[in-house]
């Protein structure tokens, strides 16, 4: 039976009063984290916080989905600016924070540094000895000293540009490195207005922006840290609603500049190009990646061979928080042979989900779950990526991942103070285990599901 109108009013003011109560929360403990100091020795105070954020955040998202209960139902203008004012109240309560749970603003500004002074960021190593000059006090948080950039061409094009406009407005070098956060929290801003314009294409309402606008993993990855993935999916969710409004040429295009900031939206690629009647569907606009990414290598191009074998250590190789790769590894006995296991697996799933013509953001969630459970390296700003398409498709299971995952956060404590950085250890299992045990469990009621609709049918 239809609820009146009366009752569906109730219902949108009783579950945004929950909401509004959520945000509350939300806003209290993201600015207990100001009163730790600085987060690298507070890390259990500063995990215990996020993961009872985490858990109002679940209950928002709860809440959230209760709104599409009433038939008809359409996000009003006045929840969704109360959503939007919340998610930017969050963000600028975590601005101030130092970075504490990654150095990696350390190495943009090193990267950065490095080409103003005419040096390849791909040939150079922050080790190497014709580049000691470039040392000051951030020295000791530069990472991976050891090795070249392991970014693509428009984000060290972004570390540049970004070096120049920072070291011109601020001369610590410390505050300099802080100011390299401000790059990520631009492009958060705008990976949240391109789902909007997502879900709009969808059909579906604008109030599940919230999933990703106050999503704390989010929050704190790239207004607390700064990682530059906030570039890489403006680029990639904007392909996909290009997409969903039927302007393949553009989402090819804002898609290619995405494998051009970081090589993993390579994957989805075969989605994109789609698979009907035994062919391809769009196999000429693919191609514009060839021209997008070679002009923005013009500027570095050498011998990147080094770095590509760098990057493949992502699906296997140094193992960090890893899900899956483990038990791989110990089945087949060797590295290199797990990689090509992995490599395989990823493909596989590409594959399928091309081949069954599943929707775009669908596949791409499977895509992306699959590398991300199968890689050695599975860093807690990895799950970001999931967390736009978690908007369109919302999965608990995954939606549970970005909720755990400030558990790895621990491997800071002995990075700090020992220097020593314990990623594979078994304590991964609190934050992977029951993440595998729901998405099994969800595979195992669909397959019921499956199997019980085929008997019911006559003759199957």
């Amino acid at each position: 039976m239809p609820l009146s109108r009366t009752t569906r009013s109730r219902n949108t003011r009783y579950n945004a009063v929950r909401l509004a109560a959520c945000a509350v929360a939300l806003e209290i403990l993201l600015a207990g984290l100001l009163g730790l100091d600085d987060l690298r020795y507070r890390i259990p105070e500063a995990v215990g916080l996020l993961l009872l954020t985490s858990l109002f955040y679940m209950l928002s998202v709860y809440i959230c989905l209760q709104f599409e209960r009433d038939p008809g139902y359409r996000t009003p203008r006045g929840v969704l600016v109360a959503i939007l004012a919340a998610g930017a109240v969050f963000r600028l309560t975590a601005w101030p924070l130092e970075p504490a749970f990654s150095d990696d603003v350390y190495r943009y500004r090193w990267e950065g540094m490095l080409q103003a002074e005419g040096g390849n960021p791909y040939q150079a190593r922050p080790a190497d000895p014709e580049w000691t000059h470039l040392r000051d006090e951030t020295w000791p948080r530069v990472g991976s000293k050891d090795f070249k950039a392991g970014y693509g061409p428009l984000i060290e094009l972004m570390e540049l540009v970004t070096y120049r406009a920072v070291s011109g407005a601020v001369r610590d070098p410390n505050r300099q490195a802080f100011w390299f956060k401000a790059p990520a929290a631009l492009f958060d801003v705008a990976v949240a207005g391109v789902v909007l314009g997502l879900l709009a294409a969808r059909g579906l309402p604008l109030s599940r922006v919230l999933i990703y606008a106050w999503n704390p993993l989010v929050i704190m990855e790239f207004w607390g840290s700064g990682h530059n993935d906030s570039l890489v999916l403006a680029l990639v969710v904007a392909a996909f609603w290009a997409a969903a409004r039927k302007r393949w040429w553009v989402a090819f295009t804002l898609l290619s500049l995405g494998a051009a900031a970081k090589i993993w939206p390579l994957v989805l690629f075969p989605i994109f190009i789609g698979w009907e009647r035994g062919r391809p569907l769009r196999w000429r606009e693919w191609t514009v990646l060839l021209p997008v990414a070679g002009l923005l290598a013009l500027p570095y191009w050498s011998d990147v061979e080094e770095n590509a074998r760098f990057l493949t250590g992502f699906v296997g190789g140094w193992r960090n928080n890893d899900a899956l790769y483990g038990p791989l590894l110990w089945l087949v006995g060797e590295a290199q042979t797990a990689k090509r296991v992995v490599f395989a697996l990823s493909g596989a799933a590409v594959a399928a989900v091309t081949l069954a013509r599943w929707p775009l953001e669908r596949a791409a969630l499977a895509v992306i779950t699959t590398l991300l459970l199968l890689a050695s390296n599975c860093h807690p700003w990895y799950l970001t990526w999931l967390v736009p398409f978690l908007a369109v498709v919302p999965a608990p299971a995954l939606l549970l991942w970005t909720a755990l995952a400030p558990l790895a956060y621990r491997v800071v404590i002995a990075w700090t103070l020992l220097g020593v950085w314990e990623g594979s250890t078994p304590w991964r299992w609190w934050i992977h285990a029951p993440v595998l045990a729901l998405l099994i469990s969800k595979l195992f009621i669909e397959l019921r599901a499956r199997l019980r609709r085929r008997a019911a049918v006559p003759g199957a």
